[in-house]
């Protein structure tokens, strides 16, 4: 046992996997624990931290009103309720601090470096594809949660971008439209997928489909900011096929 520890983690813990994408759910063993939401909300906020959070910052981010010494009586029953329901494998828990134990594993952190991969090598094997589109905690609105997400979505947008450009410029057309759609999805307003879309339909002589995906961005950024896609992204179309640039006619 460490010096100062409190409970560590029961050793011989491998087949447990707590995922946070889209919701969480624990798996041991094969199959789910349950946790109550307060034991959830407690268990997210470690997990968040890779390197393990103080019990003092665990408490103020779990408890914000309460006084200390009764977020920390808080602190203590919830901490022994977890290691109840997970037979003490789950969290590896001493006098100043709380972590996941060092078996867990965890999806975000998978995703994490899928994402990363893909940025550094513009390719990822099938399989990782939809790791990528997954959100992060659906519905959880807290601050912490809501800065991990931001964090989630900058990195698996950058991927998601740079698996389509790659795979335009190998003429991996098909490809290079469904990254680029995947990553509207995580971030609507961002022009630089559309761009890529564009690129794509245009390659395989779809100038339609071009014109489609500039203006349904277009209404997009009119109605929902009051703004104008850029003037690259015009000189794109118009060099890709496009040259009126005029508004579509609406449907009679």
């Amino acid at each position: 046992m460490r010096r100062g520890a409190e409970f560590p983690a029961v050793e011989g813990g491998h087949g447990c996997r707590l995922s946070l994408m889209p919701v969480v759910r624990l798996s041991m063993d094969g199959a789910e624990a349950r946790l109550p939401h307060g034991l959830s909300s407690l268990v997210v906020a470690v997990a968040l931290e890779k390197g393990g959070i103080g019990r003092r910052m665990l408490q103020g981010r779990v408890w914000p009103d309460l006084e200390p010494e009764a977020a920390a009586k808080r602190l203590r029953q919830l901490l022994w309720r977890v290691r109840t329901a997970t037979a003490g494998r789950l969290l590896d828990v001493s006098m100043e601090q709380v972590r996941l134990a060092d078996h867990v594993e965890v999806d975000l952190y998978d995703a994490e470096r899928f994402a990363r991969r893909a940025m550094e090598h513009g390719s990822a094997p099938p399989a990782e594809h939809a790791v990528l589109g997954r959100e992060l905690l659906a519905d959880w609105q807290d601050g912490t949660v809501l800065d991990a997400q931001e964090r989630w979505n900058r990195l698996r947008l950058m991927a998601l971008e740079r698996l389509a450009e790659e795979s335009l410029r190998a003429g991996a057309v098909l490809d290079a439209i469904e990254f680029a759609g995947m990553a509207t999805m995580v971030d609507e307003f961002d022009e630089i997928p559309r761009r890529i879309m564009v690129s794509a339909y245009s390659l395989r002589g779809d100038h339609a489909g071009a014109r489609r995906v500039y203006d349904a961005y277009r209404r997009l950024l009119r109605t929902e900011l009051g703004l104008e896609p850029s003037p690259e992204f015009k000189e794109l179309l118009s060099r890709n096929g496009d040259m009126s640039l005029k508004p579509a006619a609406p449907a009679i």
